[in-house]
């Protein structure tokens, strides 16, 4: 896992991110401290991007593809900061370095050997397990039909998410180049034949899911902030990439930061965005963990209700009150949760955000540093994996002077490569 963060204001932006890379599966999982996740996007203009999540695309470290795109940016410039992000996608999909059918066809697998245990453990073992109960024997074909109205509950609801990948011919190709692939994971799962109907139905889910706004744990999040060319405020652009699918980049677009001299329903004068563990920024924020804030608000949704509860079975209230109890504690419910939103705001979120639009760089710098070390030191002192950790990479980008390393680690000692920093600006004159 990983912590970063982006603090923005009408100065510029700080960037920073921990350096905890985790290796392996669950339950043999080791963790190094010596990953980049913040890099320059432009030697020359003042971009940046980090990156959480997957360390990879399609079988690429991103710190190749980044640093391969850096040199083929060379001094080339855009007027926006959006212009970037979309320039840096366009690469990602044209350079055919980065895609080969066989990674193609591992992360198919793996996305749908996934969501596959997912259904098999929570959903149809358990529609099993209430078969078995009565005493009947249960048969394949029961079995069958248990998993294939499991799936047409699902395929439905595919159908009403968002269509990342626009593409009428998605579905028959993807049958067509991966139906082999799916079979051969059913038989490895599955201890009898399906039937042909069963397996398409299979084919026909991953194929909706692929498509959909669905993310796998090996997605990776992209962070791009800085400055375009015609800018004088920074901003901030996230995106959601999973991979290359039939030659279609899956991915999506967050909403992004946008900094002005007013704010408005789409600027902001300052802003404060964490990304992957957030629970300690959020903290920091609203003066509760979020965790914990649920748990409070369960608690409240379950006393309001046994205390309506109470009051029937004590004195034999009518059905009417019976029958609106339901209503009266989602109501009450609401008004509580805006009045503890309201608490917030007026005594946390605002008074920092107040702060932070006054910030000089050097403060919003040191600010991005100590909330990702509080991430941290959190993940230290508990019995949690220390997923978050080494050193805190942070830069400040401002308009007049670019992209400035506050922190950085290097996997080598400066002073034993001058070449190294001599030939970082080679070409660029």
């Amino acid at each position: 896992m990983t912590a970063e963060i982006g603090i923005l204001n009408r100065s510029g932006v700080a960037l920073a991110a921990d350096s905890a890379v985790t290796i392996g599966g669950e339950g043999n999982q080791k963790v190094y401290n010596s990953a980049n996740k913040l890099f320059t996007l432009s030697k020359i203009h003042p971009v940046g991007i980090m990156i959480f999540g997957g360390a990879d695309f399609m079988g690429v470290p991103w710190e190749t593809i980044i640093k391969t795109y850096r040199e083929s940016l060379g001094t080339n410039q855009f007027k926006s900061l959006n212009d970037y992000g979309k320039d840096f996608i366009r690469f990602l999909v044209e350079d055919k370095r980065f895609y080969h059918e066989a990674t193609e066809k591992e992360l198919v697998t793996k996305i749908f050997f996934n969501k596959l245990m997912d259904i098999l453990d929570s959903e149809v073992n358990t529609k099993i397990n209430e078969l078995t109960i009565t005493g009947e024997p249960v048969h394949n074909s029961d079995v069958e039909k248990i998993i294939s109205t499991v799936l047409e509950d699902h395929i439905e609801t595919l159908q009403q998410e968002s269509i990342l990948i626009e593409d009428k011919d998605f579905i028959p190709d993807f049958t067509n180049k991966h139906f082999n692939a799916i079979k051969q994971i059913l038989e490895s799962v599955i201890n009898f034949e399906l039937r042909l109907e069963v397996l398409n139905l299979f084919v026909d889910y991953c194929a909706k899911l692929i498509r959909s706004n669905y993310f796998s744990n090996s997605c990776t999040g992209l962070v791009i902030s800085g400055y375009g060319e015609d800018e004088i405020f920074p901003s901030l652009y996230e995106y959601q990439i999973e991979g290359i699918f039939l030659g279609k980049l899956k991915y999506e677009e967050m909403t992004p930061i946008l900094i002005n001299s007013y704010s408005d329903d789409k600027y902001s004068t300052a802003a404060m965005k964490p990304f992957a563990q957030k629970e300690m920024v959020q903290s920091f924020m609203n003066g509760i963990e979020p965790s914990l804030q649920k748990q409070i608000e369960h608690i409240i949704k379950n006393t309001i209700t046994s205390y309506n509860n109470l009051l029937i079975k004590n004195y034999s209230l009518d059905q009417k009150f019976s029958d609106i109890k339901e209503g009266i504690s989602e109501t009450l419910l609401e008004l509580m949760s805006e009045e503890i939103d309201k608490i917030q705001k007026q005594y946390y979120s605002e008074p920092i955000m107040e702060i932070l639009e006054i910030l000089p760089k050097e403060e919003l710098a040191e600010m991005a540093e100590a909330l990702v070390n509080l991430t941290s030191f959190k993940r230290r002192i508990s019995m949690d994996a220390e997923s978050v950790g080494g050193p805190v990479d942070v830069c400040v980008i401002t308009k007049g002077d670019g992209l400035v390393w506050i922190k950085r680690k290097h996997y080598f000692n400066p002073d034993l490569n001058y070449n190294f920093f001599k030939n970082y600006l080679k070409g660029m004159e």
